[in-house]
This record gives C-alpha cells, structure tokens and sequence, in this order.
C-alpha cells in the first residue's frame, strides 16, 4: 500500500482547483448537487492546520495492463473504448478507498480524530441508495460520516503529488493514479 507520511505545508491549497469542477468545457455531475463538493464543500485549508499527523495514500494502477488484458477478454474493443469503461467501472477510485480503509484498520497510533480526504465524492447516500440532500436544501444525513473529495476540500492533487516528488503522468498515458488523505490528530 504506497503511502507518504507527510507534513500540512507538503500539501497545496488553491480554491483555482473549483475551476476543475466547472469552467466552460466541462461541469462534474456532483457540482451543485452534492454536500461533499463545491459549492457546498468547505475550503478546508484552515481545519485542516490543526491537525499534525498526515499521510497521503495513493493507488498506482497500470493502465497498459489493463488495457492488454481488457483486449484479450474482448478483442473487439478499442482501445478508447477500454480507457472510458475503466472511468466508468470507477475501478480506480475503489482500489483507492480500500487502500485507505486499509491503512486507517493497520495504523498503530493513537489519535483524537481524524478526517479522510477521498479520490472521489462522496457517496455513502448513494451507496443507500438514497440521494444526497443537498439538492433539496436538507442537512446531510451523515455530517460525521461525510467524505470529502481533494478538489472539493480546496488542494491541489496534482501540485501536492509533484511536490512530493510523486511523477504523475499528463495526461494519464500508462498509469493512473488516485490519492486520498488522511489526517490525525494525536491524543493528548
């Protein structure tokens, strides 16, 4: 499971990355309809300062083999074609959220609280097969149990993994990666 013990200043804040969100080629389904991304999603740059134990955990997934195997299973597909399945199997994004699930059971030390920064929305209504309150005006269900995404917190996925040194691809040609963040605070 490759992750990164780091510190708050290794991760890059920017409310610029809302504009991935929505600008005039492109508006995520979940902007506006989703508690746990913008506009409702706070800026968490602030919150997120009293915290002092940080790890980022990503997922490394090998396009280039997926791709091969897809092939093999399906000779008649594309290699387009094989690239929007995989957006859409949200493959990625579950290998991602196992890792992190995995880390929070194995880490050994102990804290007060902690707060997870996803890969992707968050999706626990859905999962219930529920919609996400906020497009009716309605508090969240699950304040506690809310996952916020990375973009949606306010920091720059692609700034903080160059930062640390973490050479992503772009666009994403042989390897995708995903990145969550997990953030603790000790006990005292």
């Amino acid at each position: 499971m490759p992750y990164l013990k780091i510190s708050y200043d290794d991760i890059v804040f920017d409310q610029e990355v809302y504009s991935y969100c929505i600008n005039p080629k492109f508006k995520c389904p979940y902007y506006g309809n989703n508690w746990s991304c913008p506009p409702a999603a706070p800026f968490l740059k602030v919150k997120l300062s009293n915290f002092k134990i940080f790890y980022i955990i990503y997922y490394k997934f090998d396009i280039k083999s997926y791709i091969k195997k897809k092939r093999e299973e399906n000779p008649q597909y594309s290699e387009e074609k094989i690239r929007f399945l995989l957006i859409h199997e949200n493959l990625i994004n579950l290998k991602t959220n196992l890792e992190i699930n995995k880390f929070i059971e194995e880490y050994d030390g102990d804290y007060d609280e902690c707060i997870i920064i996803w890969p992707e929305t968050c999706k626990i209504c859905l999962n219930e097969g529920k919609n996400c309150t906020y497009v009716k005006n309605i508090p969240c269900r699950y304040p506690e149990k809310m996952r916020y995404h990375m973009t949606g917190a306010g920091i720059n996925t692609h700034e903080t993994a160059s930062k640390l040194n973490i050479g992503l691809e772009w666009p994403p040609t042989n390897y995708e990666y995903r990145f969550g963040l997990v953030c603790l605070k000790e006990i005292r």
